[in-house]
């Protein structure tokens, strides 16, 4: 009977120790704000609005190790609205990211699911949105995708070990379309680099009929056919029946004690547009998005920036001014403020007289709009 006993202890120590190889992890933040808006399709708006500052989520992170270095990995990540409930991006249980794979400290990291492109990971955290503006101070409708509005589906992404500050990696997205292996696909490129208080990087993504495999369309578009547009923001729903899309951009920060320099460039080109019976334009339109932005610590936990942002399409102009701040009342709880305005200029691409539009606001129906922004964010 003590060897049975003394087997069972000695089985069940064994299974603790396999147990304390892996771990799960829940985390989350809750995101919601009052917003102001001076004209939304001609009328002055008060909201709520869910993720002002980046998205309110919940999400599940998982490793386990496998021995000599290597681990099995996974996460799945929820977006939702605070004040409805539902569920983002075209309501997906994991929309924002659901994958699994495998991690070294020497080889790096590959992954399979649906992740975020180097445009998000490598360019975002170097943006104003990031710091202390939100989706306010995103480019021009987020068409480069910095602000994560486009998480990559049926993805494969490496990236490599961090050596000497520096790290590269690859995503290639399969199309899915049975004897057309380059439909829908997406591939993309990135490399980043750190050295004390400079953080440099840099991204690439091509797109093939980014009307799917992009914006989420249910149909690619046909020339003079029916098209139902996925995309709502004029400075670039006229292009969304375009054969590809090509986006690339840079970004710096340097730091001095406590303040922030920054900039970002990026260009997006939309190729091969056709017209239907819904869509005007044809052929090919490249959006380009400058900024510069500086933000301070006043102290340990109050943070303020200013940002300016411009983006030329090709025959339209979009100047954007923003300031945001922040209070920090503990480690995971903050209140902030965001002030931006938008104005623009020229023809937009339905070919209409180009208006201001706020990323993830409704067009205004003048060539400005000025949003406020108040709201307090707390992560789990």
């Amino acid at each position: 009977m003590n060897r049975k006993i003394a087997v069972l202890i000695a089985l069940a120590a064994l299974s603790d120790a396999a147990f304390a190889q892996s771990s799960v992890t829940l985390y989350g933040v809750a995101d919601d704000s009052i917003t102001y808006t001076s004209n939304q399709a001609g009328h002055a708006a008060y909201q709520t609005f869910s993720g002002g500052l980046g998205g309110s989520k919940f999400g599940f992170l998982g490793n386990e190790d496998l021995g000599g270095g290597l681990k099995a990995v996974f996460r799945l990540e929820s977006g939702f609205d605070m004040n409805s409930g539902k569920l983002g991006y075209n309501g997906r249980l994991f929309g924002r990211q659901s994958y699994m794979g495998l991690s070294s400290d020497n080889s790096g990291t590959l992954t399979l699911g649906r992740q975020y492109d180097f445009m998000v990971t490598n360019l975002q955290g170097l943006s104003s949105a990031q710091l202390f503006g939100g989706s306010l101070t995103s480019h021009a409708g987020d068409v480069d995708g910095i602000w994560g509005t486009y998480p990559v589906s049926n993805a494969i992404k490496y990236v490599s070990p961090v050596y000497r500050g520096l790290s590269a990696g690859a995503l290639y997205s399969f199309g899915g379309v049975p004897g057309a292996v380059g439909t829908s696909q997406q591939y993309g490129f990135g490399a980043s680099y750190a050295n004390g208080p400079l953080k440099v990087a840099a991204a690439f993504l091509q797109v093939n009929n980014p009307a799917v495999a992009r914006f989420d369309g249910g149909a690619a578009a046909t020339p003079g056919g029916p098209f139902t547009n996925p995309v709502t923001n004029p400075i670039y729903s006229g292009y969304a029946t375009a054969h590809s899309m090509r986006t690339l951009g840079a970004a710096a920060n340097y730091t001095l004690g406590a303040t922030t320099l920054g900039a970002t460039y990026t260009n997006t080109a939309f190729n091969d547009a056709v017209a239907t019976a819904s869509t005007t334009f044809s052929g090919s339109a490249t959006l380009a998005s400058y900024e510069a932005f500086v933000a301070h610590y006043f102290a340990p936990a109050v943070m303020a920036g200013l940002t300016y942002d411009y983006t030329s399409a090709p025959h339209a102009h979009y100047n954007q001014l923003a300031a945001g701040a922040q209070y920090q009342f503990s480690k995971r709880t903050f209140t902030y403020l965001v002030v931006a305005w938008q104005r623009a200029s020229g023809v937009d691409s339905t070919g209409h007289a180009a208006v201001a539009d706020l990323t993830y606001l409704t067009a205004s129906a003048t060539a400005n709009q000025v949003a406020v922004r108040i709201g307090i964010r707390h992560s789990f």
